[in-house]
């Protein structure tokens, strides 16, 4: 009566397709101090945020670019004592990948490329230019699905920045200019997509 095709057809549920594409966002926290002595910055290290996008080749490397905003001190003016807010925007490639395949696995990233200064309040530092950006972590990814997962990273970053100020007045010059080398640790949560 009936054929044994209908038997043995069964309906399997359809598997989600893995998207070979990636898009990741993430918040951080910077701690840390400058490498000079007697700076005046209240506050040693702030936060970031940044968004990346990328291919993934397989598990152990995908690739991508991204950008963000990197705040290395918070300082409170000159009506408190302290310096400008310093600040970055980083523009950077990417590499990071999966140790293992499990749904909670170890993971690494290394993000490289320049970070562009953002101009301090203060009308005499000419401190537009950046310099060289380099940021490795290790973390934890937490798979939810194919497509989404959960991050949590530790790592280190280096920016240097080149600072210019011109205290001149009237027949008076004094224009200084100081390499600055701001090196955090930081603490990462982010949401891959």
């Amino acid at each position: 009566m009936f054929s044994s095709d209908v038997f043995s057809q069964s309906e399997e549920p359809k598997k989600e397709e893995k998207n070979n594409y990636y898009s990741l966002m993430t918040l951080g926290f910077n701690l840390g101090r400058l490498n000079q002595e007697n700076d005046d910055t209240v506050m040693k290290g702030a936060f970031g945020f940044r968004y990346g996008m990328g291919y993934v080749m397989n598990r152990w490397i995908n690739v991508g670019a991204g950008v963000g905003m990197e705040f290395y001190d918070i300082g409170w003016g000159n009506a408190f004592g302290g310096s400008p807010s310093i600040a970055f925007i980083p523009l950077y490639a990417e590499a990071r990948g999966e140790f293992t395949n499990w749904r909670i696995s170890p993971m690494y990233s290394l993000e490289v490329g320049y970070g562009f200064k953002i101009p301090s309040q203060y009308e005499n530092w000419d401190n537009k230019p950046g310099g060289a950006y380099f940021r490795p972590a290790l973390g934890w990814k937490f798979k939810k699905n194919e497509n989404f997962a959960s991050t949590v990273s530790l790592g280190y970053l280096m920016q240097h920045a080149v600072f210019k100020r011109d205290n001149s007045w009237e027949d008076y010059t004094d224009i200084s200019k100081t390499t600055r080398i701001y090196q955090r640790y930081f603490i990462q949560f982010g949401f891959e997509f």
